[in-house]
């Protein structure tokens, strides 16, 4: 299991939090040395919160109490890594460019990796096995991260639809007569044309699966399955959404080959015959 970069996690979620609680993980942040040696009380005093506040902070990073997050805390700092993201600055070179991006797409994934947990993948996949028909909605960049989701799952024979226009997925929710899934991709959990067909899709019987970014949101609430990425670092440039496509494509692909090797045989019969026939469509 891929250790999480926890210093790097707060600082993804930070934003995303309440005004307590965001006030513990600025004083993480600003000071971890000295947070490993502070008790709930008094990190709490020190942030202008309290001890339950802390205790809430570390319930929504997934973590049992302060005591173990005190622990990872002091795992990451021995390990003196200069890890992290970057925002792009005025006038710089294309070799500083190309290593910044590289560096924060790196850093997503380790994140993502170390966030998305087995049993989640696990109930996924069960989903998509029972499922006859997926259907896959995203709005934005999301709907570029639907379309692969969608075309990933159709090559090894699962009939999965993907569509753009709201008022047409609505009607092939509700319209519906078979076993059926839905999937709400939304990097913030709060797009509301996501929120709203996933709450339609849960009365009209579909089972629902959410990927979204890691924190409380509204649309992992409403799924029956989520799986979490970690909160992409792009609030300078939000409009190219770079990394959030980098953890949320990722995310498919664990997904995908996680199903795949399940269904190995199946899976690679399916994909040589879909080959084969665009070969011949193409010849």
């Amino acid at each position: 299991m891929a250790e999480t970069n926890i210093i790097g996690l707060i600082k993804s979620i930070k934003e995303s939090l309440p005004k307590a609680e965001k006030k513990i993980a600025q004083a993480i942040i600003d000071a971890p040395e000295d947070t490993i040696y502070l008790s709930a009380k008094q990190l709490g005093e020190k942030a202008g919160a309290s001890a339950p506040t802390v205790v809430r902070f570390c319930r929504r990073l997934d973590i049992d109490g302060f005591t173990q997050l005190k622990l990872m805390i002091s795992s990451e700092l021995s390990k003196l890594t200069d890890s992290g993201y970057s925002d792009i600055s005025e006038d710089e070179n294309f070799y500083e460019i190309k290593e910044k991006l590289l560096g924060n797409a790196h850093q997503s994934l380790v994140d993502t990796t170390s966030l998305i947990k087995e049993e989640e993948v696990n109930a996924s996949i069960q989903q998509i096995e029972e499922a006859d028909v997926i259907y896959v909605y995203g709005v934005g960049s999301s709907h570029l991260v639907a379309e692969n989701f969608a075309q990933k799952w159709r090559r090894i024979g699962k009939i999965a639809i993907v569509e753009k226009d709201a008022h047409v997925m609505i009607t092939l929710i509700t319209g519906n007569q078979q076993k059926a899934l839905f999937v709400g991709i939304s990097n913030s959990g709060e797009t509301k044309e996501v929120i709203k067909l996933m709450q339609l899709a849960n009365k009209a019987g579909c089972q629902t699966m959410a990927i979204t970014q890691f924190g409380k949101n509204i649309l992992s609430e409403e799924a029956d399955v989520t799986i979490r990425h970690v909160r992409a670092n792009e609030q300078l440039y939000r409009s190219a959404a770079t990394a959030s496509l980098h953890v949320q494509f990722y995310v498919v692909d664990i997904l995908f080959h996680t199903y795949a090797s399940k269904h190995y045989e199946d899976a690679i019969d399916r994909i040589l015959l879909s080959r084969k026939a665009i070969k011949d469509y193409n010849d």
